[in-house]
């Protein structure tokens, strides 16, 4: 008898939180009231920052952010024109940051005479700052 309770709770337990509801927040989207198959309104270009000696970063390992602006900058497979300054050939003479020697290296450890092609892209991990207001609100501390 008593092994039928147990079996008959064990039965009922999942039944019953099959029926609680979780109410979760209403989704607020960027796009506002515009739905996913309408156009939404361009966000107007914003004046780019340009800071002396760079941007302070917020964690640990943090890619640096860029502190000029990269309208004009053309990063394609034959081209990358953050090298025309940031390069190892241009940097002495241009007094730009240098890209680490982990960029010179292979995902072995390799050490090479060009950035690594898994590092060409900068704009991958390093983005540039814009005087803008947030899009939603944040609340990240350090």
């Amino acid at each position: 008898m008593k092994l039928i309770k147990i079996a008959l709770l064990c039965g009922l337990i999942p039944l019953g939180l099959q029926s609680i509801h979780v109410v979760a927040e209403p989704l607020n989207s960027l796009r506002g009231s515009v739905d996913i198959d309408e156009t939404s309104e361009m966000i107007p270009n914003r004046r780019s920052m340009a800071v002396d000696g760079g941007i302070e970063v917020n964690y640990e390992d943090q890619p640096p952010l860029i502190p000029h602006s990269i309208d004009k900058t053309r990063i394609t497979l034959h081209e990358n024109s953050c090298l025309g300054c940031h390069g190892k050939e241009n940097q002495k003479i241009t007094n730009a940051v240098e890209p680490p020697k982990s960029h010179y290296r292979t995902r072995k450890g390799e050490k090479l005479r060009k950035i690594s092609t898994g590092r060409y892209f900068c704009t991958q991990c390093h983005v540039p700052q814009a005087y803008t207001e947030p899009l939603v609100e944040n609340t990240f501390q350090n």
